[in-house]
């Protein structure tokens, strides 16, 4: 008798909330567009599709054109639309009613524009945790996907994967379909006829099974080299060829389609999990080479397949404990989120949710084969819609005091009508973001130069053969940019000082390996707030065996300015002599482009991600956003500046990336018993 086998098509189509427009159209021209018009001219080939919403918005005000062929699609039930959180978050990681309202939200806007009330709904990055369940059902969702991984890892076969099973949570119930990782791997790499006989061997008499694909959908254009696959060599056309000459054997089919034709294969309790790659990427590096180099064991001896399933790697959520600042965004979006509740005005609170959604959008929140975390644009748009969401909700001039990171020690926000700023006491009093609100833009974004468990692999890139898939692809944009990996000791904040051992060298400062005697992030400050004359004093102290230091931070109600005042107090009844230094980490996101530039007393225009040393009493920035800053010192200062660039991965290979620059403000200090130095520095900000 005949064997048969449904087949199941999805695309998952997005774009960061932030992306540069020229990026976007580029996808549009390579990946959107062909793709849709190849399913409009091929009718009888059903398949699944999920757009962000961030996405969609784009596409409805740059090309109303696609809309109209997407709606035909859905009006001949050719397309099955899927939901999801409408701009993209990791769901775990956000409060439970913005999980409802952001999938309720796509919902409503694919019902209004395609006419279809989505019954599925993708995952961003295929994110799983067990309480979802009663969350997706209460938004109206009936069926998520999630990947096969998560199904052998509970001890199923892979012959049980060709169906869709039934979750529950306190009694709500949601069907889950499993994602064929071997479909991933060969659609559209290998040859359309490698895809038949996979479905071949896995097909039935009793024809009740389907095997489902649901990937990005910029796999058929965008990734490197696909576009000259996937069109000019007409990879897709064959393909379809392909299941049309296979139409005993295999039906394509919408997933909708096929539950409401087949039962479930049961009840399952999924644990919490991502797609193998991401749980390989938020692990630590020691660790993340530890696993590489244990799959690569069991290949060898020929028992990864049977292992593999129960080898899965880390936990979404810990690229919270991975990486500070994408912790410090998270918190930050919770943090603006308890303002929003508080709110009384329906109107702005509405307003405020819009944008507050904008920033829980997943992509700079981590970071693995993509930019993600490590693209300053992604992070600082993250940045933007938060601030634009407190600015809505924001009353009072006011600080807080409380455990803002949920790392145990408490931080200080202080909030003016133009500033907000964010001390770690516990960590130097340190300045650990500063916003600039009449411009939703954080000044001090800046990212932390980390070793990455890639990085072992720039060491050896020649040794490296390209695969098709970016999974597999070992390129740099550059040469030597192995000699360009430096690591940070600790996170990249502001107003830490230290004290060496003699004059720094600009080289050394820029590698992290000057040599220190203090370095006052790892100390613990006193601190003390005061409200005067229309303004805070912030105050930070401590104590050491030599000499006393305070920083006083002078922070006006309504004046675009802040002044720090330094203090040093020789506690010695003898004279000592001090290297001292305080600096600035900033981003202002163009590196080498002619309207951003740093200025001096002595430097007319230089780009942001030049290096240099002078002796100089004002220096500033110029930027083409339309925010600029000046500072200045109270008597003449040896300042130095240096890039913070990273070396990372992204899915076109290693690249540098400017994260910001670095102003370093060195002293000389020599003090005669009981005597005191001081000095007082103004930034001003418009």
């Amino acid at each position: 008798m005949q064997k048969k086998i449904y087949f199941s098509l999805g695309l998952h189509n997005h774009q960061p909330v932030g992306n540069f427009d020229f990026v976007i159209e580029r996808a549009y021209q390579m990946c959107y567009k062909p793709l849709i018009e190849f399913f409009y001219n091929y009718p009888k080939f059903p398949f699944n599709v999920h757009f962000s919403g961030y996405l969609l918005l784009w596409l409805e005000n740059n090309h109303p054109e696609y809309f109209q062929i997407l709606k035909a699609l859905s009006e001949r039930e050719q397309v099955e639309i899927l939901s999801g959180g409408f701009y993209e978050p990791i769901l775990p990681i956000i409060p439970d009613k913005d999980k409802i309202l952001q999938i309720k939200k796509l919902n409503d806007y694919i019902y209004n524009k395609f006419g279809q009330r989505p019954k599925g709904m993708w995952l961003a990055e295929r994110v799983w945790e067990p309480h979802l369940v009663k969350f997706i059902a209460e938004a109206g969702i009936e069926y998520v996907i999630v990947d096969d991984a998560h199904f052998l890892s509970v001890g199923l076969n892979e012959d049980d994967l060709f169906g869709y099973y039934l979750m529950e949570e306190e009694g709500y119930k949601l069907a889950v379909f499993p994602i064929s990782m071997k479909l991933r791997y060969l659609i559209p790499f290998a040859d359309p006829q490698e895809t038949v006989e996979y479905l071949d061997k896995y097909a039935t008499v009793e024809g009740d099974r389907i095997a489902l694909l649901f990937d990005d959908g910029e796999k058929f254009g965008l990734w490197p080299d696909t576009y000259n696959l996937v069109y000019e060599e007409k990879w897709l056309e064959r393909f379809f060829e392909k299941l049309e000459e296979n139409f005993l054997l295999i039906t394509p089919v919408n997933l909708y389609e096929y539950m409401k034709k087949y039962p479930p294969k049961g009840r399952i309790y999924l644990p919490t999990a991502s797609y193998r790659e991401m749980m390989e990427w938020v692990l630590f590096p020691d660790a993340q080479l530890n696993l590489e180099r244990l799959a690569e064991k069991l290949k060898n001896e020929g028992t990864w397949e049977i292992y593999a399933p129960f080898i899965k790697g880390g936990f979404w959520r810990n690229f919270l404990s991975k990486y500070d600042e994408s912790n410090h965004m998270q918190k930050k979006m919770l943090y603006v989120r308890k303002k929003i509740d508080l709110s009384n005005n329906d109107e702005l609170k509405n307003k405020a949710l819009e944008e507050l959604w904008q920033g829980q959008a997943n992509d700079a929140y981590w970071h693995g084969i993509f930019g993600g975390l490590y693209l300053p644009h992604l992070r600082s748009a993250i940045y933007e819609h938060l601030i634009k969401a407190e600015n809505f909700v924001d009353g009072d001039f006011k600080y807080n005091i409380f455990d803002f990171d949920c790392d145990g020690k408490d931080e200080i926000i202080i909030e003016s009508s133009v500033f907000n700023l964010y001390f770690s006491p516990s960590y130097g009093g340190s300045l650990i973001e500063w916003d600039f609100k009449n411009k939703s833009f954080n000044l001090t974004n800046v990212l932390t130069r980390r070793r990455e468990a890639y990085h072992e692999k720039l060491h050896k890139i020649e040794e490296y053969v390209l695969g098709k898939s970016i999974h597999e692809r070992w390129t740099a944009k550059e040469k030597g940019l192995d000699q360009v990996l430096f690591y940070d000791r600790h996170r990249r904040v502001s107003f830490i000082e230290k004290f060496y051992e003699k004059e720094p060298a600009i080289d050394l400062l820029l590698k992290d390996n000057e040599n220190l005697i203090i370095d006052t992030f790892y100390e613990k400050f006193d601190y003390d707030i005061k409200e005067e004359n229309n303004r805070f004093l912030c105050s930070f102290k401590k104590g050491f065996s030599d000499f006393e230091l305070y920083k006083i931070f002078l922070i006006p109600k309504d004046r675009n300015e802040i002044e720090v005042y330094y203090r040093i107090i020789n506690l010695k009844d003898e004279n000592i002599s001090l290297n001292f230094s305080w600096e600035i980490n900033l981003n202002f996101l163009a590196p080498n482009h002619p309207d951003f530039y740093y200025f001096s007393t002595k430097n007319e225009k230089a780009p942001l991600n030049s290096m240099g040393v002078e002796s100089i009493n004002r220096w500033g920035i110029s930027s083409g956003i339309g925010i600029n800053l000046d500072c200045y010192l109270d008597m003449e200062t040896k300042v130095y500046r240096y890039p913070i660039e990273t070396v990372s991965l992204s899915e076109e290979g290693f690249e540098r990336v400017y994260q910001g620059s670095d102003f370093v403000h060195f002293y000389h200090i020599n003090l005669g018993p009981n005597q005191s130095w001081e000095t007082r520095v103004k930034f001003i900000v418009y």
